[in-house]
């Protein structure tokens, strides 16, 4: 019988990326926007690789109506921070965790007073609110500071991520206004419809939080492996539809113009 024969250094391949992503979030402060559905399961996820630290931030209380889909609270903490009961769930199950909670909606200038930046520490933001202003700001911040984020979130029944920034190699989510977050200065009926769409919140529920955080934990490993050619989410938003799993695919290409991340106002 003829030997399987598996691809060269299979598993010595996985071992050192295991290695390298274990060391890499080992030396990350983990910054997380938004505590419901998707910040539980990333939070959750993350605190399993120890990273060196984890900050919470939501200014949202807990309700009975969240419980279907934010998997660490229970009755028991209707009425409290998201932020801080959360940082109480994950340091139950991981007591070695640094984790900080800030019990505020996101600004730039929250982020500058709670994150210290040295040159030497690896940072990373995952964005999962449901606010304009948070991307706004977040992307502000994380531009201004060079500091790698993910935006995470669900569009109705399809979970979706992206664009996943990258300091100086790609596109944050206002690039060539893709995404349509920008007003238009002339078209009064195009900002009519993003003032409309701003004010909308697609129904939310376990599928849609459970497969947006498995994305974007697919695609966090990759940017830990230093694998950015595996990373699905630079310069692009992908997304899944949870129910007949077609995936799709928005290109966001890198706006040197961008009035966020261009090389000017860098």
């Amino acid at each position: 019988k003829r030997a399987v024969t598996w691809p060269f250094n299979f598993y010595t391949i996985i071992w050192t990326l295991s290695k390298l992503v274990l060391n890499n979030l080992k030396n990350t402060i983990v910054i997380i926007i938004g505590c419901g559905g998707i910040g539980n399961f990333l939070s959750y996820s993350l605190a399993t690789f120890t990273p060196e630290k984890m900050i919470l931030i939501d200014g949202d209380k807990i309700e009975n109506s969240n419980l279907n889909r934010q998997l660490l609270f229970t009755t028991k903490d209707i009425g409290y921070s998201k932020a801080d009961i959360l940082k109480k769930q994950i340091q139950l199950r991981n007591p070695l965790l640094d984790v900080t909670s800030y019990d505020r909606y996101v600004t730039e200038d929250l982020l500058e007073k709670s994150i210290k930046l040295t040159d030497n520490k690896r940072y990373l933001v995952i964005l999962s609110g449901d606010s304009i202003t948070a991307l706004e700001e977040t992307t502000k911040y994380c531009v201004k500071n060079k500091i790698p984020f993910l935006n995470v979130g669900y569009l109705n029944d399809i979970s979706v991520i992206g664009p996943f920034y990258v300091p100086r190699i790609s596109s944050c989510p206002y690039c060539n206004n893709t995404l349509s977050l920008e007003k238009h200065e002339k078209d009064s009926m195009q900002n009519e419809l993003l003032n409309i769409n701003n004010k909308y919140e697609a129904p939310s529920s376990f599928t849609n939080n459970a497969l947006a955080s498995s994305l974007a934990m697919s695609d966090i490993i990759q940017f830990e492996a230093e694998k950015l050619d595996k990373v699905k989410s630079l310069n692009k938003r992908f997304g899944i539809d949870n129910v007949t799993f077609k995936n799709y695919t928005l290109e966001v290409p890198k706006d040197k113009d961008c009035s966020f991340c261009s090389e000017e106002n860098k």
